[in-house]
C-alpha cells in the first residue's frame, strides 16, 4: 500500500481546493414549474425569465467572496439552458431564446469568476420523448463525437459527449464539470465515464471532475457539513472507494487496512440557501440566516472541504431580494470574522489552522493551548486539519498567546494557527 504521507493533491485539486466558496446555481424549467425534479416533458414555452441578469448573479457572488460558479445547464428534466444542436429542447425552443451560458460565461469574464458547469447524466427528456436516446438498447459501436475525437459508445453515450463538448469548447475557460449521481429515470443506462473524463481531460485539462468524477468526491449528504475528521488522502481498493461517500468514517484505519490505492479525493459539500434547490415563491422567508450560514462556513471549509452554496434564481431570472442581503450579509462576516485574525493579547472564539496541503495532509490529531494569566491552559482539540480548519469555543478566551501541539503525524508538518472573533456565536 502506499504511504499515506506520501499522497499529494494534483494541481487543479490544489487550485480547487484553495477557493473554499463556489456558488451553485439551479436555474432551468423546473424555476416555473414549481418542480425540484422535472416530467422530461415540460413544455420549453413555459420557461420565461424576463429580467435575466447573469451580471448581476456574478456581481453578487463576486460580492460575497466566491471565487467560481457552476450553472445547471442540464438538470434530470433534460431542457438544455444553452442552444444544443443535438435536440430542440432547449432555450431556443422558449420564449426567452437566451443562451444562459453564454452569458454566464461573458460576466464571469467581466468580473474575474471562474465558469463551471453541471450536465446530469440522468435523462427524463431523452428516456420519454420519441426516439430518445437513454436506454434505448442501441449498440455500442466506434463513433467521431468530433474530428480527431473517437470513442466506443451507445447513442446516449455520443449524446451526452457530443453536448460535453459543446460546453467545454463554445463557453470559455471551464473551471468544473459537475455530475450529479442522483437518477429519477426509471430505465437502465450505463454511462460512459472513461470516455466522458479523456474528452474533459483532453479539453478542460485545469477542470476539475467533480462528485461522479476523479478529483472530488460528494461529502456524502446536503446538509452544508463535513466530517470533522475528513481526510483528503482516501482509500480505493478495485478501483472504487473503500467507503460509502456518505459512511461516518472514509480514511479510517479499517478503510486503509483494505485498501490497495491510495488517492488524493478531496470533499465538495453541496447546500442550499433554501430548503429547496430551485426557487419558490413559497420559500422567500426560509433563506437561511447569517448564523446558519457561517454554521455552514465552520463545518465545510473549517473542516477541509469546499462549499458549494446554491442560491436559486427567481422567475425574473434575478436572484431575490432575501439571497442578495443574505449572501452579502455572509460575505461581510467572512471578511470580518474570519479573513481577520485577533491580535493577541485579546479575545477570541474560533480557533483557525491551516495545512500546507501541497505536501500532503499530515495531521492525525492536535491540541490547541491558550497562554492565560501566565499559564498555558489547553482549549481544544482536534483531528485532521486539511486545508483549513475553524473549531468554535465553547466560551470567549481572552489570552496573551496560543500555541498548537502536533500530537500525531503521519510525517512532517507545516501549521499555522490564527484566532478569531465571531459575535454570531456569543
Amino acid at each position: 500500500m502506499i504511504d499515506p504521507s506520501a499522497v499529494r493533491p494534483s494541481a487543479r485539486q490544489l487550485a480547487w481546493q484553495q477557493q473554499e466558496l463556489t456558488a451553485f446555481v439551479h436555474f432551468g424549467v423546473n424555476t416555473f414549474t414549481d418542480l425540484e425534479w422535472g416530467t422530461g416533458l415540460d413544455d420549453p414555452a413555459v420557461y420565461n425569465p424576463q429580467e435575466l441578469s447573469c451580471d448581476q448573479w456574478v456581481r453578487v457572488l463576486v460580492d460575497a467572496g466566491f471565487k467560481s460558479v457552476i450553472l445547471t445547464a442540464k438538470h434530470h428534466d433534460g431542457f438544455c439552458l444553452w442552444p444544443s444542436r443535438y435536440l430542440t429542447h432547449t432555450v431556443a425552443a422558449s420564449p426567452s431564446g437566451r443562451d444562459v451560458m453564454a452569458e454566464l460565461s461573458a460576466a464571469c469574464a467581466k468580473h474575474g469568476l471562474g465558469l463551471g458547469f453541471y450536465l446530469s447524466p440522468a435523462d427524463l427528456y431523452q428516456e420519454k420523448a420519441p426516439g430518445g436516446y437513454y436506454g434505448n438498447g442501441s449498440p455500442v459501436v466506434a463513433s467521431e463525437i468530433q474530428p480527431g475525437f473517437t470513442y466506443e459508445v451507445d447513442d446516449y453515450n455520443r449524446f451526452y459527449l457530443n453536448q460535453l463538448y459543446e460546453l467545454l469548447t463554445q463557453y470559455g475557460p471551464i473551471a468544473e464539470v459537475w455530475l450529479d449521481g442522483a437518477n429519477p429515470t426509471s430505465t437502465a443506462q450505463e454511462y460512459a465515464f472513461d470516455a466522458w473524463f479523456d474528452l474533459i481531460r483532453r479539453l478542460a485539462p485545469e477542470a476539475t471532475i467533480a462528485v461522479g468524477g476523479p478529483d472530488v468526491r460528494w461529502v456524502g449528504n446536503e446538509d452544508g457539513f463535513a466530517r470533522e475528521t475528513e481526510w483528503s488522502v482516501v482509500p480505493f481498493a478495485g478501483g472504487r472507494m473503500v467507503a460509502e461517500q456518505s459512511a461516518p468514517e472514509v480514511a479510517g484505519p479499517a478503510q486503509l487496512a483494505a485498501a490497495d490505492e491510495l488517492r488524493w479525493y478531496p470533499a465538495e459539500v453541496d447546500v442550499s440557501i433554501r430548503p429547496g434547490w430551485f426557487y419558490h415563491a413559497s420559500e422567500d422567508d426560509q433563506v437561511k440566516s447569517l448564523p446558519a450560514l457561517l454554521d455552514i462556513y465552520r463545518k465545510s471549509v473549517g473542516r477541509n472541504a469546499v462549499l458549494l452554496l446554491n442560491i436559486p434564481p427567481d422567475r425574473r431570472g434575478l436572484f431575490a431580494d432575501a439571497d442578495v442581503q443574505a449572501l452579502s450579509a455572509f460575505g461581510a462576516a467572512i471578511r470580518s470574522y474570519y479573513d481577520t485574525a485577533v491580535e493577541l493579547p485579546g479575545s477570541f472564539n474560533v480557533v483557525g489552522l491551516r495545512e500546507d496541503i501541497a505536501a500532503g495532509q499530515q495531521v492525525e490529531s492536535f491540541a490547541v493551548d491558550a497562554l492565560v494569566g501566565g499559564s498555558w491552559t489547553e482549549i481544544t482539540t482536534g483531528t485532521t486539519i486539511g486545508h483549513r480548519r475553524l473549531i468554535p469555543i465553547d466560551h470567549s478566551v481572552t489570552a496573551d498567546a496560543v500555541r498548537v501541539r502536533l500530537l500525531a503525524t503521519r510525517s512532517d508538518a507545516a501549521v499555522t494557527l490564527t484566532v478569531h472573533h465571531d459575535p454570531t456565536l456569543a
